[in-house]
């Protein structure tokens, strides 16, 4: 038994070893792919091939997201006009180059990054919702986490900005000025302008439901009236049991066929009822879907902002 489970433990070691190895060898052939993908992307950039170097330090930074990389890379965006997403990657190597205590690096990164700050414009997004875990919202292309207060660099000119929630969809467009900032203030949900069925649909409905629903209680009432006169035609001795069946007075058969033409009766409304609810349940269910428009506050410090949209 202790010899079995020293092999197991043998076994365990040697797979546990041959998969360090593996993993360590990946980090080396991703490391190297990198660096290639790098001395190719500042080859192009020397020749002003800005397009393709982006393409290659794009590739470079998602292998190993270095700060040196990721300098190459925004001053590369930088020179495609992509400004956004040049500061954003200089602000990036100023953070790794400090978790790297590389303080040159660091403060050249921190430097270019504050350079392109009166190149771009700031979008504000004020979200009153305050259930902003069930919230997506982007800028631009742009995947950003919701919060109540969001403030975002954006490329001057017009950016889209669009919140999502499970049941709507707040959708606009920002004209944003170089050096300007512009606030979009997205309302809060609320059921009163959530989207819904179509309200003649519902109302349509209601009222099917509601008279198949009077239906099936007058078939109840008739039901229950049917059962009182049979079971007065025993009480009240004009129908008798024999072993050769019921045996009733004129009287009697009088009242059972009361008592039958009662349930007819019932039946009747019992049809016509489950007919109608089963409607009024399929005009609900197919009622087709609206949002009622709402028309969102935005201001602008120094910056025209138009919104159009529905949430």
């Amino acid at each position: 038994m202790a010899r079995s489970y020293i092999k197991v433990r043998i076994a365990w070691l040697t797979i546990a070893l041959a998969a360090g190895t593996v993993s360590a060898e990946s980090a080396k052939e991703r490391a190297a792919q990198a660096a290639k993908l790098f001395d190719e992307g500042r080859d192009l950039a020397k020749t002003a091939n800005y397009q393709d170097a982006c393409d290659r330090f794009a590739k470079s930074y998602e292998l190993d997201a270095a700060a040196g990389t990721a300098v190459n890379f925004a001053d590369c965006q930088e020179h495609l006009g992509k400004l956004a997403r040049a500061w954003q990657l200089f602000e990036a190597a100023a953070r790794q180059a400090d978790q790297d205590h590389n303080a040159v690096r660091a403060q050249y990164a921190r430097d270019r990054a504050h350079a392109l700050v009166p190149r771009l414009g700031t979008v504000v997004v004020k979200i009153a919702d305050h259930r902003l875990d069930r919230l997506t919202l982007s800028i631009g292309d742009r995947a950003i986490p919701a919060a109540a207060e969001i403030h975002e660099r954006v490329d001057p000119g017009d950016v889209e900005l669009v919140v999502a929630a499970p049941e709507r969809r707040f959708a606009t467009t920002v004209h944003v000025a170089a050096g300007a900032t512009s606030t979009v203030d997205v309302p809060a949900s609320s059921r009163a302008d959530a989207p819904g069925r179509d309200h003649t649909y519902v109302v349509a409905a209601i009222a099917l439901g509601g008279a198949g629903v009077a239906s099936l209680l007058v078939s109840g009432l008739f039901g229950v009236d049917g059962a009182r006169f049979y079971s007065d035609a025993f009480t009240h001795g004009q129908c008798f049991n024999t072993e050769h069946g019921n045996v009733c007075t004129p009287e009697g058969l009088q009242t059972v066929a009361t008592a039958h033409s009662r349930e007819n009766v019932a039946t009747g409304f019992f049809v016509a009822g489950a007919a109608l609810a089963a409607a009024g349940i399929g005009v609900y269910v197919l009622a087709p879907r609206h949002g009622l428009e709402v028309a969102p506050a935005a201001s602008s410090s120094s910056a025209g902002v138009t919104l159009s949209g529905q949430f």
